[in-house]
Order: structure tokens, then sequence, then C-alpha cells
């Protein structure tokens, strides 16, 4: 069984609800980390270990990666460094872009005088897809760091990009060499210690592995498990707890278990059969997802040092919401969404110009 593709975008819907499902709780740990001093109701979404929501996306980029590695090898005629080439600019140009921009907004707000902190080395690494390398140091409670409330989360896309620079060599191997790989990367990070917010906290490759043996397992039809939607919150609400838990205790376990949790959830969701009816609430917050995630802490923490001392705290809390979902929805349509058109244009011309080189050298 293929996943149910979105004929017209050529997405999976039902992966676009668990995003927005992942959006969610990103975004509620978030708003217990800025606002929970404020609000006592908010302070509770900072109990639960809600930041699981990035481990979510980790295994949907895995499994998304893996298959778009395989087809644009395919559309390449098979050849490694065309598909590679073009695998590696559509993501570039899908992330990149959006990323950048957002980077270039944080850097003129700090040239006109408003500053959360951030530093000119706190952009650079956002901007560089390092993130990763540099916040980790400062989540283990090094001195001398930025500002964690408005760049530190891209050190989840450096993850993702990293992984995207590997993910090609990695779907090169036999399908035993890539299984083997994946089990390995999931054993090593449950027996070593990442705890919660550590220096290894931040190099979570399991929810990538867990992604890519998905994608395996739906090519070679192995059995997956199915349950119904409603379900996934359950789980992501267990895994949460999960991570608070035993981030502290057996943190490796946790991650790696964690991952697996959101792998049988993913496994659920490419089976789901595709449904005619206009898209859910959901579905739409994970088609927004992204952009809601690069701007969602900078304009949270720059409402809460803007207006926390002027006015109610739910008043800025609903502000600061708003604006997010306001300024997403722009980024959206102004830099996600033709960036997106854009990486799938020049990816096919890559492999589009790999099979005219063929023809000719037939001819």
């Amino acid at each position: 069984m293929r996943p149910n593709f979105d004929r017209v975008a050529g997405r999976i819907r039902a992966l676009d609800e668990l995003r927005g499902l992942a959006i969610l709780a990103v975004v509620a740990s978030h708003t217990g980390l800025v606002f929970g001093s404020d609000l006592a109701a908010v302070r509770v979404l900072s109990v639960p270990a809600l930041g699981v929501g990035v481990d979510l996306f980790f295994v949907i980029s895995g499994f998304s990666a893996a298959e778009s590695t395989r087809r644009l090898r395919l559309e390449a005629d098979d050849g490694f460094w065309r598909g590679a080439i073009a695998f590696w600019s559509r993501r570039i140009l899908r992330i990149g872009l959006p990323a950048w921009a957002v980077i270039v907004l944080i850097a003129l707000s700090l040239a006109y005088g408003f500053s959360l902190g951030e530093t000119a080395d706190d952009l650079k690494a956002a901007a560089g897809f390092y993130a990763n390398l540099y916040w980790a140091p400062c989540f283990d409670g090094a001195a001398g760091c930025g500002a964690p409330t408005a760049t530190s989360h891209f050190w989840s896309l450096a993850s993702e990009m990293q992984f995207y620079l590997a993910a090609p060599f990695l779907i090169a191997l036999s399908p035993k060499l890539t299984t083997l790989v994946c089990m390995t990367t999931l054993a090593a990070g449950a027996l070593s210690e990442r705890p919660w917010g550590g220096f290894w906290w931040t190099f979570r490759l399991d929810g990538f592995a867990v992604g890519v043996l998905l994608s395996l397992g739906l090519t070679r039809q192995w059995p997956l498990p199915r349950f119904s939607k409603a379900i996934a919150a359950f789980w992501l609400v267990i895994a949460s707890i999960l991570a608070r838990v035993f981030g502290a205790l057996a943190s490796g376990s946790a991650i790696a278990m964690v991952a697996i949790i959101f792998g049988l959830v993913v496994a659920s969701a490419i089976q789901e059969r595709p449904e005619p009816q206009e898209g859910s609430v959901l579905q739409r917050l994970g088609e927004l997802s992204f952009s809601i995630y690069l701007l969602h802490l900078p304009i949270m923490s720059g409402i809460h040092e803007g207006l926390g001392d002027h006015a109610p705290a739910i008043l800025v809390l609903s502000t600061a919401a708003s604006l997010t979902v306001v300024l997403a929805l722009l980024l959206e349509s102004l830099v996600t969404r033709p960036a997106q058109i854009l990486g799938k244009r020049f990816s096919e011309w890559v492999c589009d110009r790999a099979e005219r080189t063929l023809t000719r050298v037939a001819l």
C-alpha cells in the first residue's frame, strides 16, 4: 500500500495533520516557557515535555526525506549524484529561504534597537544551520550564550539539514544495510546518556532513523500498525510525560522510546486512505507548521518583552498568538510557499536535464 498522496499538492494529507499536532505541542511548550511566570494556567504547559513535538517532526522528516530521495533518484534515471543534487537543492530552497527571511527580520529588529538579547553569533549559527552545535553547550549550562528566546529553536532545523546532507548516501545503501544503520543508531542512542536539555540532547538522530525505517517498511510491505487519528494526540501526551519523567534518568532510552512511539503514529497515518472532504483545521495548521515554527518563539518573546509590564498577561498572550498566526500566513504566502515551488521546479529541472543528457548519448 502506498501513502495517501494528495494528487494536487503532492503531500500526504494525514502527515499534515500530524504536523499540526506537533506544532501545537511545540508552541504550547514555548508558551509555558515565555508566559509561565505570569499565568498559572499557562505554567501547567511546562509540566509535560511537550517539546517532544520536535521528535514527531523528526520522524516525519526522516520518512519524507527517504521517500523523496528515492523518488528523485528514479527521476534522474537512477543517477546517484543527479538525484542527490536534486534532493539537496530542493531542501535548501524550501527550508533555507524562509529561515533566512526570518533571520533577516530578527537582524533588522536588532539593528533598529529592539533586541531580545540575541547576538551576531546567534544569527550566524541559525543562518548556517549549525545552531545545534552552537546551542548544545548553552543548553547544558555554559555561560556566555546569546538569547535562547530569539533563535535557539533553530537547533532543530540544523539537525534536519545535517540529516538531509547524509540522507542520499543512507538511502543508496542496500535495504538491509540501511536497516542495520538505523537500528544501530537507535540502539546507540538508547544506551547513551542524553538528559533533557543537556549537551547531547540536541543530537537526536532517533526520529530520523525511525522515519527512514518506516519508508523502508512501506516499500518492502512490512506489516505496519494502524489505529484511529484520535489516538495520535493520546500518544503525544504519553510521549511528553515519558520524556519528562525519564529525561534525567534513562534519558537516552526515553528519547529513543519517544521516537518509536511517534514511529507507530506516523506508520498508521501513512496508511490511511485519502478522504475527499475539505481539509481539517489541524491539516491547515500542519501546512503552516514550518512558518509558525520559524516565527512563534521570537514573536512571543518580543511581545512579552514589549508589553508584559503594560497590559494584562492574558491580553499579551492573546496578542502574541494572533500576531504569530497573521505573520505566519504572510510568511507562508510571500516566502515559504514560493520557496517550495522553486525547490520543486529546480529539482525537476536537475532530473530532467539528466534525462535529456542520457537521450543525447543514446542518439
